[in-house]
């Protein structure tokens, strides 16, 4: 597990998550956020009902990992299994 720092350039937010990290050989890191991280995410980087600044995990603006792109995957929340 690591340690990932999730940003909203809007709002001047962060907040850490724990989870894996996949290295794509094109510079990208990819993330898989549970359910809950992603609420969590989206709560602690913009907590404003009717905002529209971010999306799905309440990110905006370049996230990254070790100099890295990182792309977070949120489909976990469209899942219909939860």
């Amino acid at each position: 597990m690591n340690n990932v720092i999730l940003r909203n350039d809007f709002h001047n937010t962060s907040v850490t998550i724990r989870c894996p990290v996949f290295l794509h050989i094109h510079n990208e890191a990819k993330i898989y956020p549970s359910v809950s991280q992603i609420r969590r995410a989206k709560r602690e980087l913009c907590g404003i009902d009717g905002c529209t600044c971010s999306g799905d995990a309440g990110t905006r603006g370049p996230q990254e990992y070790n100099g890295r792109r990182l792309i977070v995957n949120v489909s976990a929340i469209f899942a219909t299994n939860r």
